[in-house]
């Protein structure tokens, strides 16, 4: 019996799924194929295993999982319901609970399955709304995620996999894959397999049962297909009726649409009539339409809008149209002195004759059609002509704005002047056509005001057509005031800074002003200051200083970051020529830069040869770059912002466009630096360290040791020539004492030797000296000692003893010697150059004539003058001899000379040859050269110490005014000129003065040599001189004091330069009171000195000296008369009477 119920049940789930589906045809086919099953195993008992295991899965599916599903409907109903609804019993209120707790859209949906599912009864309810009970109704929600997955599993496995089984059989792994599937989800939601199990053992169907069911069947199928004829019928006539429906709708639009057409032709003509009758009764108007303003005041920008308006009035005098170009970058103002100058011409004009302003924004069409169309209304042209244009969809954008401008045209002529400012024009070749023609006789009162960023398409100057750039910014006054008027509190010093680093770039301004005051409401940070805001932009968050204008500011809802962006991505897709110039600048600093640096760099990257004229005018017309000019020629630069942009957009470009730009760069600046080492070259390369600055970092990580071979072998150049490349710019930023840059230039070249076997040991000693000399001359002698050391080591294992690169390597770590304050040792080395040079190079050889005047110098500092006389006569001798008498070496030896003769006290004598260093070098080199400036510092010390102080403060002024224009204010040279002047200044009793240019020169070597150089600890020990005479000596103790601990780390505690220290921390105390204290310091001082120069030094004396003021202080009276006569012995032994 239960196989009648089991095909029955076969048939019904078929039937239902072909009826959801729709699909009659299907339901045919299932029909034919259950009868073609049937009628296969008609008359047997015993059916075929693999027809069996068919039959088995039919039964599972349509009744045991069935049954499962009935079961687990009733556990999740009772498990939400039971307390409130009441425990599932099948009954008619448990289904009209189900039904009235879906929702509204869920019983419109399924309302055919909720007909049945309503009464309650589960026994009724078949596989599809069970499955929607529990997995998809409203009130079985939260299901607990095992039981959902595996309802859902059978589900899939009934839907998807019985479903499509196409075959009456299925093989014994099929069925036992397919049956595991039923059971494995049983067993996770706790249902008996007993059932599935016992199937699984059953071995055949009744053969009366079967022909029952086909019986069923077949009549089952007659109903179907008579249900299906009813309802093809019904169909036909709906779509009948439909028919005839539509066909009288249909009439009934097309007399609706005659009868609006009508109407609005009615209509158009009334206000033609009205329009017509207006303007026979009215005159031309008035009227003044600026660009929208800014959500915040606005600077007046006088300067800049007079300059407008004075142009304007000129280009007025001629005859016709007349156009002003305003051009700039993104937020340099160009919509505002737009707006000012047109309102100011605007009411001088007028008052007494018909005139008005308009504007047209211009950013794109479609704003400018809208623009156009508000234009016609404010002329009172008829509004049934604008409106039909504007709204007539069988014209273009430009069709529509042509004849808009048509409709203008012939209104315009009734005023006597007018300005149409076009607006934000993004394109110039967008409104070709759609601006007023210069042809046009009407348009002859007119002129256009056009501002935009497109100057490469703005055309030349003329008698009508003038071109401003506004790009500079603003006036650093109105700047100021600017700020201080948008933030709400007053700072001029520092307004004025944050000015000059926003570029005075109007957006920009008002950004960080408005940033500024939104922050200072907040009452956690009320002093919130503009050195705060500084700090923020150091730390590369701009954008979010820019963020609280951006999203206030209707008339410029872009930060000026978002807008440059833009820009610079506009650009770069626009023209090739400004795509590699914007490389170029993204390997270089916001520094001036020659246009024709970037010119040659051009020529060597592009692949489309052009004449060097093409890019420079390409160059000069981008809206984005400045442009100055000095004697030396013509210079681009780009405002800070710009060239964040630019490096942000450039970052994401392959890292091979990097190489590339760094290839040609290097290239570039050195063709203009050349290889001349003289002191032309120092003033020629200025302007360009301190983009081989910014470059350092990025060659740096380009060649580093892992990617220097593929750098090398990805470039345009040989491994000789970038050798020769980076020794050139490591050298020039040494010059100019971006000593930490220069370092990185002879790593690489380092890198390069000892990576490539192209080069020999003497390339590698060669970078190893340039490397210690770097080191040295940022104070860490202890470096540059190993790196002259590893040298010395190559030098002798490769080249021998004796030769001249070895005399080099010595002569170097001789220097390093003798800064380290061992001169013994630095006599022993620069002893040993000279021996080389007199023997490889003979007597007279210029490089002999150097070692004499090494060793001349440290006879020097050993106090030993007549020999260090004796050392550099024979080198001025060599020089005289070699050179002739007025070569700038020659003025070398003078100097050296006049320097000796200085501490023999020889003063006259010592004038005398620093003014010869002097003349030779302004016969030689002119009057502005750094080496004049070092002759006139020579000088001026000798005119101190012969207490002419006005003559050694005019020298010392000369010097300064030389080394500040020819290699800039932040030289290490000229914190030696701010030294000297100091010290003149402290002599004169100008004491706040003194200490002024000692600050300054503090400030200078702080920045260029690091907190722990020995030079720093010079000015420290200058100022605190300074301090102990204007009387603060704890000051003046706290500089001595870092003076000795830069010195005791940097030059060891037994260096002379330490008892220096030592002496003025002595003196300190003394006049402290802490007598004791004084006391200890010149004994150590004493020490030193008498342990490094002698017992017969005049330092040693001074010490002597002070001890003698401490004893007598003490009361030690005759402690006190020892030390000062021996202090007496030595001054008259070595200094003289």
């Amino acid at each position: 019996m239960w196989m009648l119920q089991f095909v029955t049940i076969i048939w019904i789930v078929m039937l239902d799924f072909v009826t959801q589906q729709n699909c009659a045809s299907t339901g045919n086919r299932v029909n034919r194929y259950i009868l073609f099953l049937i009628s296969r195993i008609h008359g047997s008992r015993i059916l075929k295993c693999c027809q069996l295991n068919y039959f088995r899965i039919c039964h599972v599916t349509t009744d045991i999982l069935t049954e499962g599903l009935r079961e687990i409907f009733k556990q999740e109903w009772d498990s939400h319901y039971k307390a409130t609804l009441g425990e599932w019993k099948d009954d008619p209120k448990n289904g009209s609970d189900f039904c009235n707790g879906e929702s509204p859209r869920n019983q419109n949906k399924h309302a055919r399955l909720l007909a049945t599912m309503t009464k309650g009864n589960r026994a009724e309810w078949d596989c599809t709304m069970l499955f929607y009970a529990i997995l998809f109704s409203d009130c079985i929600h939260s299901l607990n995620p095992v039981v959902r997955s595996n309802v859902d599993k059978l589900r899939l496995f009934r839907n998807e996999e019985f479903a499509h089984i196409a075959r009456g059989h299925l093989s014994d792994v099929e069925f036992q894959n397919a049956i595991s599937k039923v059971e494995n989800a049983f067993l996770a939601l706790g249902l008996s397999i007993v059932k599935i199990q016992e199937l699984e053992t059953q071995t055949y169907f009744p053969t009366e049962q079967l022909r029952h069911v086909l019986k069923k069947v077949d009549d089952l199928k007659h109903e179907v297909q008579e249900k299906e004829k009813e309802v093809q019928e019904k169909e036909r006539e709906v779509r009948e009726k439909d028919k005839n429906l539509q066909e009288k709708e249909k009439v009934i639009q097309e007399k609706d649409k005659k009868l609006q057409e009508k109407g609005k032709e009615l209509q158009q003509k009334e206000q033609q009539r009205q329009t017509l009758e207006e303007q026979l009764n009215s005159e031309a108007s008035s009227f003044c339409i600026l660009p929208p303003k800014p959500s915040h005041d606005v600077a007046n920008r006088d300067s800049d809008t007079s300059k407008i308006i004075e142009q304007l009035k000129a280009l007025k005098k001629s005859t016709g149209l007349s156009y002003l170009y305003l051009s700039g970058n993104p937020g340099s103002g160009k919509s505002q002195m737009a707006s000012l100058a047109a309102e100011r011409l605007f009411c001088e004009e007028s008052i007494s004759t018909a005139s008005f302003v308009m504007t047209l924004n211009a950013e794109n069409p479609k704003t400018l059609l809208e623009s156009y169309a508000t234009f016609a209304r404010h002329l009172k042209c008829p509004e049934y002509a604008v409106t039909n244009t504007f709204t007539s969809k069988d014209l273009s954008t430009d069709e529509k704005i042509i004849s808009l401008k048509t409709l203008i045209s012939t209104i315009i002529e009734l005023y006597s002047s007018w300005l149409l400012i076009v607006d934000n024009v993004s394109n110039m070749s967008h409104l070709d056509g759609n601006l007023p023609d210069p042809g046009n006789g009407q348009c002859a009162k007119g002129q256009l005001l056009i501002t935009t960023q497109d100057t490469a398409s703005i055309p030349p100057s003329g008698s009508f057509i003038q071109h401003i750039p506004v790009s500079k910014g603003m006036e650093s006054h109105e700047a100021g005031s600017l700020l201080e008027m948008l933030s709400g509190f007053s700072d001029p010093k520092m307004e004025k800074e944050v000015a000059r680093v926003l570029d005075y770039q109007p957006l920009a301004l008002a950004s960080a002003a408005t940033y500024v005051r939104e922050v200072r409401k907040n009452k956690l940070t009320p002093n919130f200051s503009w050195d705060d805001f500084l700090k923020k932009l150091d730390q590369g968050k701009r954008s979010t200083t820019e963020a609280m204008l951006a999203g206030s500011n209707p008339s410029y809802k872009n930060s000026m970051t978002a807008a440059t962006t833009f820009a610079v991505k506009k650009t770069i897709a626009a023209d090739k020529v400004l795509e590699h110039t914007f490389h170029f600048l993204s390997v270089c600093a916001p520094h001036p830069l020659s246009l024709q640096i970037v010119v040659n760099y051009l020529s060597k990257v592009n692949k489309e040869p052009k004449d060097p004229e093409i890019f420079a005018t390409r160059i000069c017309k981008c809206s984005l770059l400045l442009f100055e000019e000095d004697d030396s020629g013509v210079y681009i630069r780009v405002h800070q912002i710009v060239h964040d942009v630019i490096n942000n957009v450039m970052k994401t470009c392959a890292e091979n466009k990097e190489l590339e730009a760094v290839d040609g760069a290097i290239l570039s600046f050195c063709q203009v630096i050349g290889h001349e080492d003289d002191s032309h070259t120092l003033i020629r390369s200025k302007k360009i360290v301190p983009h081989l600055v910014t470059m350092s970092e990025i060659i740096d990580g380009l060649f580093s040791e892992e990617g220097i071979s593929d750098a090398v072998k990805a470039g345009s150049s040989t491994p000789y020539d970038y050798r020769n490349y980076f020794k050139t710019l490591g050298h020039t930023c040494q010059k100019h004492c971006e000593f930490r840059s220069a370092l990185t230039y002879f790593n690489v070249m380092l890198r390069l030797t000892q990576c490539d076997d192209v080069f020999g040991d003497e390339d590698v000693v060669n970078a190893y000296g340039y490397i210690g000399t770097v080191h040295h001359s940022l104070g860490d002698l202890q470096q540059a000692k190993e790196c002259h050391d590893r040298a010395i080591t190559i030098c002798l294992k490769k080249l021998g003893s004796e030769h001249i690169d070895v005399a080099n390597a010595y002569d170097n770590l001789g220097k390093v010697h003798h800064d380290l304050g061992d001169l013994p040792q630095a006599k022993e080395c620069h002893d040993r150059v000279l021996t080389i040079r007199l023997k490889k190079l003979g007597p007279e050889h210029v490089d002999v004539a150097n070692a004499y005047d090494n060793l001349g110098t440290v006879h020097h500092d050993l106090r030993d003058l007549p020999k260090a006389k004796e050392c550099h006569d024979r080198a001025l001798a060599i020089r005289l001899k070699k050179l002739g008498p007025e070569h700038v070496d020659v003025a070398n030896a003078y100097d050296n000379l006049g320097t000796v003769y200085h501490d023999l006290g020889d003063l006259p004598q010592a004038k005398e040859c620093h003014d010869r260093a002097l003349t030779i070098r302004l016969k030689k080199l002119g009057p502005k050269h750094v080496d004049v400036a070092n002759a006139y510092d020579n000088l001026g010390t000798v005119h101190h110490d012969l207490r002419d102080l006005l003559q050694a403060k005019e020298c010392h002024d000369r010097a300064l005014t030389i080394r500040l224009k020819k290699i800039g204010p932040e030289h290490i040279d000229v914190a030696n000129a701010y030294d000297n002047l100091g010290t003149v200044y402290h002599d004169l009793g100008d004491l706040p003065q003194a200490k002024e240019f000692h600050d300054r020169a503090l400030t200078i070597r702080l920045k260029k040599l690091g907190p722990e150089h020995v030079d720093v600890a010079n000015a420290y020990d200058n100022l605190g001189t300074v301090y102990h005479d204007l009387g603060d000596l704890p000051q003046a103790k706290e500089f001595h004091d870092r003076a000795l601990t830069i010195r005791l780390k940097k030059l060891g505690p037994e260096h002379v330069d330490v008892a220096n220290a030592y002496d003025n921390l002595g003196t300190v105390h003394h006049d402290l009171g802490d007598l004791q204290q004084g006391k200890e310091c010149h004994d150590l001082a004493l020490a030193i000195r008498l342990k490094k120069l002698g017992a017969d030094h005049v330092d040693v004396a001074n010490s002597y000296n002070n001890l003698g003021t401490v004893h007598r202080a003490l009361g030690d009276l005759q402690q006190a008369k020892e030390f000062h006569d021996r202090a007496l012995t030595i001054r008259l032994k070595k200094l003289g009477p």
